[in-house]
């Protein structure tokens, strides 16, 4: 493949997050590994076609359009002008391992589409992209949230399978303290949502849906929720800076701070520790 430009990458747990334009291009017969999935965003249009099965395909991707092609031995491809292209390589043992924790399956198959629109899809990959090279305590549990919603995405809406759905439950009272003191406990350090999980003795998934069903919030929203409970505290104090209460609390920056505070309470910092 003939690249134009450097490319981006990104690799959260179970997926590896690519961005870059390539020439036209053809492809031969290969054997894939992993699952792919491209996501076009150049804005003219592109020719490609492929080998599936005996039969040569071809359709023209538009910008906003999806490819979904499993892991597996692939035929020839390619396309016949320039793209511009986020691609997403999944790891087809991570993804069924995601299906099957907290599920009673028989099968599960992902999908093969060559040409579709999935908007959630498209913007999931964007926000991967521009998770990249966050280090903050909340950059890192951002981007798992991120890449487990894909991978449960591409279960619930692009795979093929048999299912039995495990009876959920709450989270007991103590579990919610136990997350609550850890949370205390490592304020200014990186949170995973296998750290959260492990405290429930849950798996990712099952964990990430009785903590939704428990508290209405994912684990990525009920910690930004905590952290702007604990920076309201201390503005309220008005002994510290607005960039020491940032630090403290494991922002990325004063004014990703800022911003989330003001998305959440519809005021800046600075507004709420006058008034």
């Amino acid at each position: 493949m003939n690249h134009i430009d450097d490319s981006i990458e990104y690799k959260p747990p179970g997926l590896l997050v690519e961005q870059y334009r390539l020439e036209a291009t053809h492809l031969p017969a290969h054997f894939q590994a992993e699952h792919l999935l491209i996501l076009h965003q150049g804005i003219e249009p592109v020719r490609s076609h492929r080998q599936h099965g005996t039969a040569v395909e071809e359709v023209v991707f538009q910008a906003g359009d999806a490819g979904l092609y499993p892991a597996g031995e692939r035929g020839f491809g390619g396309w016949d002008g320039p793209v511009d292209v986020i691609q997403v390589h999944v790891d087809a043992l991570a993804l069924e391992n995601h299906a099957r924790q907290g599920l009673d399956l028989t099968s599960f198959t992902l999908q093969d589409r060559f040409c579709f629109q999935d908007g959630l899809l498209t913007g999931l990959g964007r926000q991967l992209l521009a998770a990249a090279g966050a280090e903050h305590a909340l950059g890192r549990l951002y981007g798992e949230s991120l890449a487990n919603t894909l991978h449960y995405h591409l279960i619930a809406h692009h795979g093929t399978f048999e299912r039995r759905i495990a009876a959920g439950r709450n989270l007991s009272a103590p579990v919610l303290a136990r997350i609550d003191a850890f949370l205390e406990a490592a304020v200014e350090q990186s949170v995973t949502v296998e750290a959260l999980a492990s405290l429930a003795n849950l798996s990712v998934f099952h964990f990430a849906r009785c903590f939704k069903q428990t508290t209405g919030y994912s684990p990525y929203q009920y910690v930004l929720k905590w952290k702007i409970r604990r920076a309201q505290l201390l503005l309220r104090a008005g002994d510290l800076p607005l960039a020491a209460i940032s630090d403290a609390l494991g922002f990325a920056s004063p004014a990703h701070f800022s911003a989330a505070f003001k998305r959440a309470l519809g005021q800046s910092p600075r507004a709420f520790q006058q008034s």
